[in-house]
């Protein structure tokens, strides 16, 4: 082992500890690596180590190498996806189409695992698999409430399958985007990997995910949550619902429709004229002219405002909004004299502050109507009120406007943004240009389409995980130049030279985990690829087939909350306990480490 060898272990071993230990945090620790490898060769290269065989200058990044990380088209690619899926985020894509799969649940737990698969791990393989997994939280937490179900037995399998779509495509996950661009650099290999040159691997490896899950993964997961969810935006408002004449619910029972399970509402009562039906609400037939009481959070209200099933009354049962920018707002009821008893009719909010009253924040409604609830200080209610109507609720003391609510779900910017994807996509499929080139592409079109608004350029993108890409790489070169990855490629061939091709995949998939349950998937991909593509080279196997092993095996670290970024968000809901990710992800790591090492072996080195 020569000196310069000796010293990037060194480096290395410090950074595992740091990574590790987290005393700084990572995007810290990867640019402090950066630092030091492009110090080395400045402050210690002299003609008194070259006269004795050290050259830190050729086995060290130069100062250019050492910033190619800022430069690098996996850091430039991963920052145009987190803009790319801030569009999709923001247009509410995923909202609308996990509104239109929950349907199909039921109340079965077994259907809402499938519709996890399709909705998160189809998403996770075309836009940031960890913006995936954010929309689809809050949308499951809320789905699982409905339907009386476990959030914690629902929140791994969108971890989990979050992950597994991420290896469907070259844009599923960072550690693709980087993997590719080091073996890229590789002169033997000297391409980027295909968009869908794998995808057939990560169709097995999800496929198998799936199986796991709808057999043995499922009676892992815990049976209870440990605390119960809630926001701001959960809590209820008691609202009233017309039914138009052209409703599609007439003449039909609720329980007989899926707007109940669409719209996520709990039904309080049907009014029809003098009439209140309670028990029975949801089982009679609808008429024209019927009101629906109805229990609904912030952002259902939202979704029914927009619904053609029914209408959203307000106290004078006037259901036009107030204004083409009309905006939801909690307020609380501050005024003496005039919230003393006095009925949501007789206030008259529309007079006083041109606002419509819609919702009451209330455990029930006393009399018929929302229209005639009494109402007193304290109390919060929800408002439909222009911008300009707002400005001047504000400087009045009647109310305290509470919180403020934009309902951002456009129509056209989900067609837009969908557009935008699926163009990136295909152009990079099928044209010459590369993902980098027709990401940035995209970019510029959800700016200027207003899918992503300017400033939300900047506050979309994960920037500790762009210092960290940035950060590392240079450690990758520092591994290739100072000949560290042949000799740990060459003293793994010594070791395995004699092994079967399969149980040499399943050691390097073993590592992989193993390292990135210990750092993290970009630091365990840019340490093992250069060992892999040096292994391939001193056994003639196919580097190609070794560096998806490495890929994938990071991309998949079910073991600990700390081993991918999914797992650190759902874990952070307080429902889980530590060991119960290695409970549920110990025998589907296993499972995978033979399938995937099989495929490769099979697809790839037969």
């Amino acid at each position: 082992m020569t000196v310069e060898i000796a010293l990037v272990f060194v480096i290395i071993a410090a950074a595992l500890y740091l990574f590790a230990s987290e005393k700084l945090p990572l995007d810290v620790t990867a640019l402090l690596i950066m630092i030091i490898l492009i110090a080395i060769p400045k402050i210690f290269h002299s003609e008194w180590l070259l006269e004795r065989g050290v050259d830190l200058e050729s086995a060290f990044p130069s100062v250019g190498e050492g910033l190619s990380g800022l430069s690098s088209t996996a850091t430039v690619t991963v920052l145009a996806m987190f803009i790319l899926s801030a569009g999709i985020q923001r247009s509410g894509l995923v909202h609308v189409l996990g509104k239109q799969l929950f349907p199909l649940v039921g109340n079965s737990e077994l259907r809402m695992m499938l519709i996890i698969a399709a909705l998160v791990g189809g998403v996770s393989g075309f836009i940031n698999n960890t913006a995936a997994v954010a929309v689809a939280i809050p949308l499951v937490v809320d789905m699982a409430r409905r339907l009386k179900m476990q959030a914690s037995r629902m929140l791994i399998p969108v971890s989990f399958f979050g992950m597994l779509g991420g290896t469907l495509t070259l844009i599923g996950t960072s550690t693709n985007i980087l993997a590719s661009a080091i073996l890229a650099e590789d002169p033997n290999f000297n391409r980027q990997i295909g968009m869908f040159e794998f995808t057939h691997l990560g169709l097995i490896v999800f496929g198998v995910g799936l199986l796991y899950f709808v057999t043995i993964g499922r009676w892992l997961l815990p049976k209870k949550d440990r605390v119960r969810l809630s926001s701001e935006e959960d809590e209820p408002f008691i609202i009233d619902l017309g039914v138009p004449a052209d409703s599609p619910l007439i003449d039909e029972p609720l329980d007989d429709t899926e707007f109940i399970v669409k719209s996520g509402v709990e039904v309080l009562k049907l009014i029809r004229g003098d009439t209140i039906h309670l028990k029975r609400a949801s089982e009679i037939k609808i008429r024209a002219q019927d009101v629906i009481q109805v229990r609904a959070n912030l952002r259902q209200v939202m979704d029914l405002i927009k619904a053609g099933e029914v209408e959203v009354l307000s106290e004078w049962d006037e259901t036009r909004p107030a204004r083409s920018d009309g905006q939801l707002v909690r307020v609380l009821l501050r005024n003496r004299q005039i919230f003393k008893g006095r009925s949501a009719r007789t206030v008259n909010f529309w007079e006083r502050y041109q606002a419509r009253l819609i919702g009451l924040e209330t455990e029930k409604i006393k009399g018929h109507r929302m229209a005639d609830e009494p109402l007193y200080v304290g109390e919060i209610a929800l408002l439909q009120i222009s911008r300009t109507a707002l400005e001047r609720l504000r400087r009045l003391t009647d109310v305290v406007v509470i919180e403020e609510s934009h309902d951002e779900f456009d129509r056209k910017q989900m067609w837009l943004a969908g557009g935008i994807i699926t163009a990136v996509v295909t152009g990079a499929v099928l044209t010459p240009l590369p993902i980098v080139v027709t990401a940035l592409l995209g970019v510029v079109a959800m700016v200027a389409t207003g899918c992503v608004k300017k400033d939300e350029m900047y506050t979309s993108v994960s920037w500790d995980v762009i210092f960290l890409l940035a950060g590392i790489i240079p450690l990758g070169i520092a591994m290739t130049k100072s000949g560290a990855a042949d000799l740990l490629g060459g003293l793994l061939a010594s070791q395995a030279g004699g092994w079967h091709p399969i149980l040499l995949l399943m050691a390097l998939y073993a590592v992989t985990t193993v390292l990135t349950e210990l750092v993290s998937n970009n630091a365990s991909v840019v340490i093992l690829v250069p060992v892999a593509i040096s292994l391939g080279q001193i056994l003639g196997i196919d580097i190609f087939g070794l560096t998806l092993i490495v890929m994938f095996a990071a991309s998949t670290s079910f073991l600990s909350p700390i081993g991918y970024q999914t797992n650190t968000m759902i874990f952070g809901t307080g429902l889980y306990k530590f060991t119960d990710f290695a409970k549920v992800g110990a025998p589907l790591n296993l499972l995978l480490m033979v399938v995937t090492s099989i495929s490769v072996w099979w697809l790839w080195l037969t």
